[in-house]
């Protein structure tokens, strides 16, 4: 009896541990809803992400597209605008006979530095009228008054030398040292500052196409404050004030001759100097 007691406990033992075993095994999930919500969950953030970077790249793309087309318009419109100014300004010399046009464009001090000039012209009427002027080249000479030069005949080579005047009243050019040269291609315009005496220029422009030939010397006459006639066209700002009716250098010419009457005027101008017109205005009595 013993024995088979034996037998049965063995047996019962052996039963027994399939089932602890088999009771050890993770069951799958019978909640069919479960799996499907988590399945719907990680499709749907990964879709979201995935829709998201595509929106984000597209609304990046277009953006960039926008800004770059409006900074090419706005560039083009500009230059165009300044080709427009310089072309009809050129038309304008060339319809007038001459293959430069040159303009003063005011007193700008012996102290003032190039940035200073720049704003001087970007403050003028220069601005308005002829804007690419606010870029140009400068030239600087050395003096105290401010010119615009514009080559409408671009065969034309431009070449500036320093100049002096003689005892003979004439003027020696230093070909040795060219301050500035052009040839017909680039800007076909440039700020010239020069004249450190009121008396006549420190600076030559000298022009040349084949055998044709011809110099300039910029300064305003002692007489009526515009330019000195000379191989050039003259589109300077002689402006008109408000209502008085009266130009500019008209008033100019009034103040000279009252200049002229004094005794003080006279004696200095006796010992070279001249009376010129410094492109400031103060009114006197009324009068400017």
């Amino acid at each position: 009896m013993l024995k088979y007691n034996k037998y049965i406990m063995t047996l019962l033992m052996v039963l027994i541990m399939p089932a602890l075993v088999s009771g050890c095994e993770a069951k799958p999930s019978e909640d069919s809803n479960l799996t499907e919500d988590k399945t719907t969950a990680t499709t749907t953030e990964a879709t979201t992400e995935a829709t998201t970077e595509v929106t984000t790249e597209a609304a990046t793309e277009a953006t960039t597209e926008a800004t770059t087309e409006a900074t090419i318009e706005a560039t083009t419109e500009a230059s165009v605008q300044k080709d427009t100014d310089l072309s009809k300004l050129q038309n304008t010399i060339l319809d007038n006979k001459e293959s430069v046009g040159i303009a003063y464009i005011g007193y700008v001090g012996y102290e003032a530095d190039e940035e200073e000039i720049i704003n001087f012209v970007k403050d003028s009427q220069y601005a308005d009228k002829y804007d690419f002027l606010c870029g140009a080249p400068l030239v600087n000479v050395g003096g105290a008054e401010l010119y615009a030069v514009v080559i409408a005949d671009t065969k034309y080579s431009v070449s500036v030398y320093r100049a002096e005047i003689t005892d003979n009243g004439e003027y020696s050019v230093n070909t040795d040292n060219t301050l500035y040269n052009y040839n017909g291609n680039g800007i076909d315009y440039f700020l010239l500052r020069c004249n450190e005496s009121e008396i006549h220029s420190n600076v030559s422009l000298s022009f040349k196409k084949g055998n044709d030939s011809f110099s300039v010397f910029p300064m305003l006459s002692g007489m009526d404050g515009q330019l000195v006639d000379g191989n050039y066209y003259d589109f300077s700002i002689y402006s008109d004030y408000g209502g008085s009716g009266e130009s500019e250098d008209k008033n100019v010419a009034i103040a000279r001759e009252i200049l002229l009457e004094s005794q003080e005027v006279q004696y200095y101008i006796s010992m070279g100097m001249s009376v010129q017109y410094t492109g400031q205005i103060d009114e006197i009595e009324g009068r400017s």
